[in-house]
């Protein structure tokens, strides 16, 4: 190769790193955040005592995806939100149980959460954010009776998590669409799935099992 033709391709390689330098950047020196959306969907549920009587060696969960990422298996699942309370709501009632977590080095932020229900199907009873944290707030929807509500986070750290519960009348889910501020698109790894628990005392088998 003669000594033109090396100047040539040294010039042609800087032009290429100029032109590509904030992707070339950002790929490999910015931390970046890896938020996941897991949405569990129970119709019943047992406080921790209820549970050591009814199944003191341990209970049946049930886990039935409902909708997952393209392209992940159900047991790649690697966060399955499982809630331990008293069970108190009326027949045909549903618990949604939201968690947001960040498995990435970077800050999420101005994360929006939006849940429809269908219409004339299944409408709100109630919200609540977990633990009461103001870093979480509704920014639309989210009355008693109706089918919409929109959640903003507005800090989601690495390694860590955000928790929301919806109660409903009537247990069908329409549609989550998830958005990331910080990155600037779409969040597309919800895990949409129903939670079963069953106590039985004489239950010697797996404590997990995927439908």
């Amino acid at each position: 190769m003669t000594e033109g033709w090396k100047i040539a391709l040294v010039g042609f390689g800087l032009i290429i790193i100029t032109l590509f330098w904030p992707q070339i950047y950002a790929k490999l020196w910015v931390k970046h955040p890896n938020t996941n959306i897991y949405i569990a969907g129970y119709e019943h549920s047992y406080w921790i005592n209820e549970l050591r009587k009814e199944a003191p060696k341990r209970s049946k969960i049930t886990i039935k995806p409902r909708k997952f990422p393209e392209g992940i298996d159900n047991v790649e699942l690697p966060e399955i939100p499982i809630i331990l309370k008293k069970w108190n709501y009326p027949e045909d009632t549903k618990l949604f149980y939201i968690v947001a977590l960040n498995t990435g080095k970077g800050i999420d932020r101005d994360i929006k959460i939006d849940i429809s229900f269908p219409i004339n199907e299944t409408s709100i009873i109630s919200t609540e954010v977990v633990n009461n944290d103001e870093n979480v707030r509704i920014i639309q929807g989210g009355n008693k009776n109706s089918t919409r509500v929109v959640y903003k986070i507005n800090e989601l750290l690495p390694n860590t998590r955000q928790c929301i519960e919806i109660i409903t009348k009537g247990k069908e889910l329409n549609e989550v669409k998830v958005w990331s501020g910080e990155e600037s698109k779409e969040i597309k790894k919800v895990f949409i799935f129903d939670v079963v628990m069953v106590p039985d005392k004489n239950y010697e088998g797996p404590a997990w099992d995927f439908k």
